[in-house]
């Protein structure tokens, strides 16, 4: 006598398998386009540390060296001076505070990326008076939508903006993160 044993899987085991599938990619797939959103703002809070760091303070030395009268102010420097812009390090403008590349988040523009090489920042144009003083993360933005700097970021439901505040005789220029849809100060 033969026996037929055949090994398979029965169509209720394959229901049950796409039944699990499926739930546990309704519970995974939010979460990893959580994830790609909270590397965004990630990268836009590091940008903005790197320019309070490294890049804001190098500015101030460079612009009270050579142009003591402005007393340290971005805002009251001659128009073409080197001291006014962050451009990327490829970029032609002779900008004196040079960054590897400003975050594609912020350059982007709606016909499309614009080339790394032009992206610029342009403090002199832009940057709140000295004086002012950056809320605590949380805290309302108020008065500080003034000083936005470059295009929004659109990260998931959320635009952010990137603002800036003048040097004085005793500080750098600071940078500050802002959240323009709840209104809050984010980095």
């Amino acid at each position: 006598m033969q026996t037929n044993n055949q090994k398979a899987f029965s169509i209720i085991e394959l229901v049950f398998v796409i039944i699990i599938t499926g739930i546990l990619a309704a519970v995974a797939l939010p979460r990893f386009v959580g994830i790609a959103d909270d590397s965004h703002l990630t990268k836009l809070q590091a940008f903005v540390g790197t320019l309070n760091r490294s890049v804001g303070p190098a500015m101030w030395s460079g612009l009270v060296r050579a142009e003591p009268d402005t007393k340290g102010s971005v805002i009251a420097a001659t128009p073409n001076t080197k001291y006014t812009t962050i451009g990327t390090a490829a970029s032609a403008l002779g900008a004196d505070a040079q960054v590897e590349s400003i975050p594609f988040e912020f350059i982007g523009n709606a016909a499309g990326q614009l080339a790394d090489d032009t992206a610029v920042l342009d403090l002199k144009a832009n940057c709140m008076p000295a004086g002012n003083t950056v809320s605590a993360i949380g805290s309302p933005v108020g008065g500080f939508t003034a000083g936005k700097l470059v295009n929004t970021a659109t990260i998931g439901n959320t635009t952010y903006a990137l603002g800036c505040i003048d040097s004085s005789i005793s500080e750098s220029v600071k940078f500050y993160l802002y959240d323009e849809v709840a209104g809050v100060i984010v980095y």
